[in-house]
């Protein structure tokens, strides 16, 4: 913390302590200004490579990531730089430059400038060539001019990935007739590779989240899908279900009672033969539907069907021993069953009533 009781920031304390270090080297050693500014550059330098760095953790999208870069490049007081420029990066077009950051430009050079193709003016050149390109003045490379643009140079540096791609170009001003110098064009190459690997990190970065929406999208639909296959499953099953059981009803409705009317007719050898076989086809029929299908129809014989149709049909117990030829007693027999095989003995429920419950 310093007098006032602010925390400073871990860069600053650095910057300090390589001062008080030049600080020494000064007094101790008045002979060696060179190495002192030498030392003291490159203390800088590294502070403005630390600072984009710690920019680039921060949670920000590019283009406000870049918005800091531009200010935080073209405030380096060593640099011999106007305190204006812009960083442009490749766009969907593979060709073309688009500006993407700037500081303190001139309206035209805004308008002009938000697209430039590879080739066209310094920015183009630098990102055609993959090369550093300087002017100290306007000249005949300089193809975007307007009306009343001021005197000037450039330093255009390209933006080159890892490997060997051009993501961009950082183009930034300096005053007519400066000198082309290596130390700043280094330092301004070492922050372009620095931007790269940034540049980079974000794109990729970008690339999971844009595939982690796809997938969860994917993963939303899939699940979706399973959802209405699951449900056209279980609507075929239940159709399945009530073809069978349709099927087992008709067989004891309207085939088994005149087999039992037969099995107690007159019938000669042959022909109870015949029977017979017909019976054991009929159970070879519907033995596996029964046992797999849960109805309680299937509990009754064929003869308490026959009853419990007839009950359902509004009949009486007079009424249905006349039409079964069988006496009231055996009626109320069989009522008494299938009262039972249903779940209504010690009941009052009514059985028509409940057995016309099952026909909905």
């Amino acid at each position: 913390m310093d007098h006032r009781g602010k925390t400073k920031d871990p860069l600053e304390r650095d910057l300090e302590r390589t001062h008080r270090r030049i600080d020494c080297l000064e007094s101790a050693e008045g002979k060696r200004p060179q190495a002192i500014e030498a030392i003291k550059r490159n203390s800088q330098a590294q502070a403005v490579l630390n600072k984009l760095l710690h920019i680039s953790l921060k949670n920000l999208e590019l283009e406000a990531m870049l918005e800091q870069f531009i200010d935080e490049i073209t405030s380096i007081s060593w640099l011999a730089l106007e305190s204006k420029g812009a960083i442009f990066l490749v766009g969907d077009e593979r060709d073309v430059l688009e500006m993407k950051a700037h500081r303190a430009l001139n309206p035209h050079a805004l308008e002009m400038c938000v697209r430039v193709p590879f080739g066209t003016c310094l920015c183009g050149q630098a990102a055609m060539l993959g090369e550093t390109q300087f002017v100290d003045r306007i000249d005949e490379r300089h193809d975007l001019e307007y009306h009343g643009i001021s005197p000037h140079g450039h330093y255009c540096v390209p933006i080159i990935s890892g490997s060997n791609e051009v993501l961009g170009v950082i183009t930034l001003y300096v005053a007519e007739g400066h000198q082309r110098d290596k130390r700043e064009e280094g330092f301004l190459s070492a922050i372009a590779d620095t931007l790269a690997g940034i540049i980079e990190l974000k794109n990729t970065q970008q690339r999971l989240k844009e595939r982690g929406a796809e997938l969860e999208i994917k993963s939303r639909d899939l699940e979706e899908l399973n959802i209405a296959l699951r449900v056209l499953l279980k609507k075929r099953e239940e159709d399945q279900t009530a073809i069978e059981n349709n099927f087992l009803s008709n067989v004891k409705h309207l085939v088994q009672p005149y087999v039992e009317m037969l099995k107690n007719s007159r019938l000669d050898a042959k022909q109870r033969s015949y029977l017979n076989i017909l019976e054991s086809n009929i159970d070879d029929m519907i033995s596996p539907l029964a046992r797999r299908l849960n109805s309680i129809h299937l509990s009754l014989s064929a003869l308490e069907i026959q009853v419990a149709n007839l009950i359902m049909d509004g009949q009486r117990t007079k009424e249905i021993a006349s039409l079964l030829n069988l006496s009231d007693k055996t009626i109320e027999v069989h009522r008494r069953n299938i009262r039972k095989k249903l779940g209504l003995t010690n009941s009052k429920t009514n059985l028509r009533t409940h057995l016309l419950s099952f026909q909905k």
